[in-house]
């Protein structure tokens, strides 16, 4: 910062002796002349109607400050060489440069959003992620679970291979129906659709179940489990 401070000083007296030093280049597009009363820096500089055009100097606002450091920075380098270079007699250039980066950072600061009702863009909400996808339980390992059903002389037996052979498992309408009839009572075939429909994938095909029941009564008992 202490080359900054010398640099304001330096322009400070540059501003003092504009009468009788030669005029400063401005840079492209600026306007030339006398230094009107409360204008900063040297001639073509911002004056009071320039505070006005670019907002209260009280007002907050959002600046991004990555910017903001690195325009500073090479702001205060400028001022630096032009300290360096005056005393020399030729750091005028440095100190036009200078002019037009503080002239660019005060646009900056201008046109910065109102930092009281500022509202930050949020990112858009991640994606939800894919519904995991199941696939129905291999031919190979359905047969190994019909013969293991099958090796079993009593219902309930049958019924514990069945439900201990399903976890993890899902199943098809299809291969269901292949289990089934290792069930000889109606009551159990209804018990094993009562186990695996929670595992069933095609639920829309359910009503392919009905061919393995004669009875209506065992139908409208099937109709509430699938429906359920």
């Amino acid at each position: 910062m202490k080359p900054l401070l010398a640099a304001l000083a330096l322009l400070a007296a540059l501003s003092a002796s504009a009468q009788t030093s030669p005029a400063l280049t401005p840079p492209p597009g600026e306007a030339s002349g006398a230094v009107s009363p409360g204008a900063t820096g040297f001639r073509g500089g911002p004056g009071p109607e320039a505070d006005a055009r670019w907002g209260s100097r009280g007002t907050p606002v959002v600046v991004e400050r990555e910017d903001l450091e690195r325009r500073l920075a090479r702001l205060e380098s400028l001022m630096g060489e032009a300290v360096e270079r005056s005393r020399r007699g030729d750091g005028r250039g440095k100190l036009n440069e200078a002019y037009q980066e503080l002239r660019d950072l005060r646009k900056v600061l201008s046109s910065a959003p109102d930092a009281r009702g500022y509202n930050p863009p949020r990112p858009p909400a991640p994606a939800p992620p894919p519904p995991p996808a199941y696939s129905p339980i291999a031919d190979s390992q359905l047969r190994r679970i019909l013969d293991a059903v099958a090796r079993e002389s009593f219902a309930a037996n049958k019924t514990r291979v069945l439900e201990e052979s399903a976890r993890g498992n899902y199943f098809l309408v299809g291969q269901v129906q292949q289990l089934l009839p290792q069930f000889s009572f109606s009551s159990d075939r209804l018990n094993a659709v009562r186990l695996l429909w929670p595992r069933v994938l095609d639920r829309q095909n359910g009503y392919q179940l009905n061919s393995s029941f004669s009875f209506s009564k065992d139908k409208e008992e099937l109709q509430r489990i699938i429906s359920g």
